[in-house]
């Protein structure tokens, strides 16, 4: 295969990329308002639901939390992913070149330091925050739900307190992210 090839195996590469990226990046923005408002409607629905339906949703609501926050991580982390191979794309082709002719990836001032760049970033923030306030709130919820069984709400709120320090910790975990380069890929 020619250099002249090879550029345009490598700029499809490129586009198709681009698109991904797009995709990824309108999953990532779409989140937080789409599966916050649909969980805090639910939240607040609380108040009229039956007993028994209210504490099967309250011992739910927790691992729906979890949920929420590791697939918003995997989007952000594929995310990073596709950023990164952009940015060996961009190299490659500058390369054979031999001139810089594409740039915004490789050369971007947060490349690599934030994982999906600043709006994956910023919507993992966003999604952990909301999730730690929804499991506050499910505390007060469970706390005024008329369970007065002191075993009862020992294990409720360690139940809250584990799945906090979960989401933490995943949210950290995931901040230590680093795009591994395929031995492949040259």
């Amino acid at each position: 295969m020619d250099e002249r090839q090879q550029v345009d195996v490598l700029l499809a590469e490129y586009r198709q990329l681009y698109t991904l990226v797009v995709f990824r990046m309108t999953s990532l923005e779409r989140r937080l308002p789409v599966a916050g408002v649909t969980l805090a409607g639910f939240l607040g629905s609380i108040g009229i639901m039956p007993p028994e339906t209210r504490l099967a949703f309250l011992l739910g609501l927790p691992m729906a939390l979890v949920w929420f926050l590791r697939t918003t991580t995997n989007h952000a982390r594929s995310f990073e992913d596709v950023l990164r191979r952009l940015e060996q794309l961009e190299v490659q082709m500058n390369s054979m070149a031999d001139k810089t002719l594409l740039a915004f990836q490789s050369q971007h001032p947060s490349r690599g330091r934030a994982v999906g760049g600043r709006t994956g970033t910023e919507t993992i923030q966003a999604v952990l925050i909301t999730c730690l306030l929804m499991l506050m709130t499910c505390g007060y919820l469970f706390g005024t739900s008329g369970v007065n069984t002191a075993l009862w709400i020992y294990l409720y709120f360690t139940y809250l307190a584990l799945t906090a320090a979960y989401l933490i910790w995943h949210r950290v975990k995931i901040g230590q992210y680093r795009y591994e380069r395929s031995q492949q890929l040259v």
